[in-house]
């Protein structure tokens, strides 16, 4: 179905999810005026907004399954598998912390329905970092998503931590904001063009300016402070401990996606000519992301920290898939998304229902004896740990062996064996969750008493380690859909007419 994307009309039906989703935000925010307070307004603007991100979810899979893509001409939208299973995933993150947070909202007293209206901002503007082929509508997406993940980072007010979150959360992010469009103004004065294609065009007939290296780097840099990849991740560690548990996960999952996903497309389309000058920093990030988030985490009792710098090493993974500049190594990237995304959440649920009422963080003495009282969630979180280790017969394993071996395929031994030492390292800090949960007894008699699952948790956490297990033993299907994504990304750029401006 080609879509002409010169008109308002064509350019509406491209963005079609986006727009069906921003009109039914406001009608949650009326709603959210309108039933302010109690803890049955809260719930219902949470299904409220479930509601809105499964009809995004429809019209997504409508434009994918009606073969959408772009007439021929230069466009700021991208219409691609890539596109589509991303946006299907940031949906599914979306709708996942949103269930998640119907309980813990309410038990933590936190009843303030607008939090809901935010989570959709912030999945706007994730869908429209994932769809952007140019460098403004690139931005718009990034700042309506940061804007609204501040508000939600220290949403918690009864909490000073919170509060501190969320104050760090913006000052990074805005000099990450600043880099990024900084990087953006010198690349438009080396070519006179935003569109990630059109750059690329100039850029391949023209010499190395200076004036795009340095947009390339402040790019690099910008990208590097949103995906929290070492040295730019110092603000993670205490913006995921002091920011609500499901936001925690909204953070380490969608926000990442959405920043690699855009990462993706900016080197493949605006600077493939570059190679040579970003492959060595991607390399420099991956590996240093890597050692540091793997050997940090080794030291912390909070479980919160230790996922925060968890996240950190799994950064520098995917680094390792973006490094590679081929379809396997986009293929993977997407891939350990996938799986990583999913996994997180999951695990981040049940620290979600473990986590006391006005508590500060979950330590790691707080979940011993957990399998003896609740075996259900020990199980499920055993399952998670595993799979972010990279355990042989879970989903994390799959991710991780694709992008070694995208890495292999590129003679790039160094980032395969510091990966493969990464996910031995992490058996330090994975195992001894897993250990506490089921070899070692609860610390008082009633304790874990209080750990209730929603049936919306339930079925989150349930479908995360079916998917986990599934996709580990069996994952032809996945693989298959993410290669077919990254080849038909390349063939959409490839198609594109060197004239055409």
């Amino acid at each position: 179905m080609p879509i002409d994307l010169r008109g308002p009309l064509g350019l509406t039906l491209a963005l079609l999810p986006v727009v069906l989703l921003t009109a039914w935000s406001l009608v949650v925010m009326l709603v959210v005026a309108w039933r302010h307070g109690s803890e049955a307004d809260s719930r219902l603007a949470g299904w409220l907004s479930v509601a809105g991100i499964l009809g995004a979810a429809g019209a997504t899979l409508w434009l994918w399954l009606a073969g959408a893509e772009s007439a021929g001409q230069p466009h700021m939208v991208y219409l691609d598998e890539y596109r589509f299973v991303s946006e299907l995933l940031i949906l599914f993150i979306a709708g996942a912390t949103c269930l998640l947070s119907l309980r813990f909202l309410g038990k933590q007293r936190l009843l303030a329905p607008e939090y809901y209206v935010l989570v959709l901002f912030a999945t706007i503007g994730m869908q429209l970092m994932v769809a952007s082929a140019d460098f403004i509508l690139l931005f718009i997406g990034l700042e309506v998503m940061s804007i609204s993940v501040y508000v939600l980072a220290g949403f918690d007010r009864f909490r000073r931590s919170s509060a501190e979150a969320a104050l760090k959360y913006f000052l990074v992010g805005a000099f990450a904001s600043a880099f990024l469009l900084y990087g953006i103004a010198l690349v438009y004065g080396a070519t006179g063009q935003t569109h990630f294609i059109l750059i690329g065009q100039q850029l391949a007939g023209s010499d190395r300016s200076l004036l795009a290296r340095m947009g390339l780097a402040l790019l690099l840099v910008g990208f590097a402070f949103k995906t929290a990849a070492v040295p730019f991740h110092m603000w993670a560690p205490d913006v995921y401990d002091g920011a609500p548990t499901p936001v925690t996960g909204f953070m380490a999952t969608g926000v990442k996606t959405a920043a690699f996903v855009a990462l993706v497309r900016v080197l493949a389309d605006a600077f493939p000519t570059f190679a040579s000058l970003w492959q060595p920093i991607i390399a420099v990030l991956a590996v240093a992301s890597m050692v540091v988030g793997n050997v940090v985490a080794l030291a912390q009792g909070s479980l919160k920290r230790m996922l925060a710098y968890s996240s950190i090493a799994h950064a520098g993974y995917l680094l390792v898939g973006v490094w590679t500049a081929t379809d396997m190594g986009r293929a993977a990237v997407l891939l350990y998304l996938i799986a990583y995304s999913i996994t997180s959440l999951a695990a981040f649920g049940i620290i979600t229902a473990v986590e006391r009422v006005g508590s500060r963080t979950v330590m790691l003495e707080d979940v011993e004896g957990f399998f003896r009282v609740r075996p259900w969630g020990a199980l499920s979180m055993g399952v998670c740990l595993l799979s972010l280790l990279g355990f042989p017969g879970t989903f994390g394993f799959i991710g991780k062996w694709y992008l070694m071996t995208a890495a292999i395929d590129r003679n790039q031994l160094l980032l395969a064996v510091v990966m493969g030492l990464g996910s031995l390292v992490s058996l330090g800090y994975y195992l001894p969750v897993v250990m506490a949960m089921t070899m070692k007894p609860e610390r008082t008699p009633d304790a874990h008493r209080q750990v209730l699952f929603s049936r919306a948790a339930k079925a989150i956490i349930a479908v995360a380690v079916l998917v986990n297990l599934l996709f580990g033993v069996w994952p032809r299907k996945v693989v298959d859909l993410a290669l077919s994504a990254s080849q038909h990304m390349s063939a959409q750029t490839a198609r594109r007419p060197a004239g055409d401006r």
